[in-house]
């Protein structure tokens, strides 16, 4: 009895091509949008050399202490803050920085006084350089003339600490929305389970009419086709994981296995959800379809999957609403994978999985044990 019912649900689900749409074909397609639109999301915050210009005046030629300043902030690795390209005069500074060559340029007056930056925009590089020229002019003014030569020394910034990584993956913006992504797929387990049970219900299906009669025990026979559905929804997780790591290029991480074992607890999750939806709903399959969608995708915001970084705001501002979240659970044992090198957040965030999907599960059994038909 069990191979039949687990065999049939299985090649039922096959055939149904609404389900197969969106736990597998859809959360690829927004996998391979992630990869389009992502492709250049963690280059984008990194800074770069900035051009700046400066007019080569006599008063430039004798400051010698912008020199050593400029010179000066560069990183271990030899990379400098700024590019410096000399002008002759203003005019030519002004056709550079209308073109973009350069983000602004350092002007003395004509007195040859303290230098000035003169940009035509505000950004990121501008404040930079700003903030740069008014250090040096702050530790130049602040220091008597004597002391000027030593000016450099001043300005290179002693480097106390040493930055080291909590993990051996590179930092990366992209894998949290892949794992927001396979969060929402494991939650969309919960069509299997809403399926599965409309189909065994007498009074909604005909084939959970015909299920009635058999002398099979009713929890048996939905324990089976629930174990066939999570098979299936499992497997379109194998695929989309596979697809992202080998065709997309995605990182994961070394602890693939347990990143597979989350998809598994996940998927059980979303299938116990979809059977709790159906079973103690008495709306009609469109409308828990619906409700299904409506609760994953909620669930799915708040954990980051179309903003990025609201899952760390709802984690301080609500932090109940966040360890309640299953989606926010899910993405975060993605997450402790990946940056982590311990795993005692990992089991919490699974072990708070279980009890979610068991609680579940019990409250399905409950109102399976309680149907009851006065006829068929």
């Amino acid at each position: 009895m069990f191979r039949n019912i687990y065999w049939k649900r299985i090649l039922r689900t096959l055939r149904d091509k609404a389900t197969l749409f969106w736990t597998w074909i859809f959360p690829i397609i927004m996998a391979t949008l992630f990869y389009v639109v992502f492709a250049n999301l963690d280059v984008m915050g990194q800074l770069h050399e900035i051009p700046l210009g400066v007019i080569d005046t006599e008063s430039y030629q004798q400051d010698i202490s912008l020199h050593s300043a400029l010179e000066s902030v560069s990183d271990e690795n030899g990379d400098t803050l700024f590019t410096v390209s000399l002008f002759g005069n203003t005019d030519e500074a002004d056709i550079a920085l209308e073109n973009g060559d350069i983000d602004g340029y350092v002007l003395y007056d004509l007195m040859g006084d303290d230098p000035t930056l003169v940009v035509s925009d505000d950004g990121l590089n501008q404040t930079l350089a700003k903030r740069f020229l008014d250090g040096y002019l702050q530790i130049k003014n602040s220091v008597s003339i004597q002391a000027t030569e030593r000016l450099s020394s001043l300005l290179e910034e002693e480097t106390y600490t040493k930055e080291i990584s909590l993990s051996n993956n590179p930092p990366t913006e992209k894998v949290n929305y892949y794992y927001a992504l396979l969060a929402m797929m494991c939650l969309y387990g919960g069509f299997q389970g809403l399926i599965t049970v409309t189909y065994l219900q007498s009074n909604l299906s005909p084939l959970g009419a015909r299920q009635a009669m058999a002398p099979v025990g009713r929890m048996r026979m939905v324990a089976y086709d629930l174990l066939g559905g999570l098979t299936m929804h499992f497997l379109c997780l194998l695929i989309a994981v596979a697809y992202i790591i080998f065709v997309l290029g995605t990182d994961f991480g070394s602890k693939l296995w347990l990143v597979l074992l989350t998809c598994f607890v996940g998927s059980v999750l979303g299938v116990a959800f979809g059977a709790m939806v159906s079973l103690t709903s008495k709306l009609k399959e469109a409308a828990k379809v619906a409700l299904l969608i409506t609760v994953t995708m909620v669930c799915c915001f708040l954990s980051g999957l179309m903003v990025g970084g609201v899952n760390y705001t709802v984690a301080e501002k609500a932090p109940v609403v966040a360890w309640l979240n299953p989606a926010a659970r899910i993405t975060d044992a993605f997450y402790c994978l990946y940056y982590y090198d311990t795993y005692e957040r990992f089991f919490l965030n699974i072990g708070i999985i279980l009890i979610m999907a068991l609680a579940m599960l019990t409250v399905t059994a409950l109102f399976v044990r309680r149907q009851r038909y006065d006829s068929i």
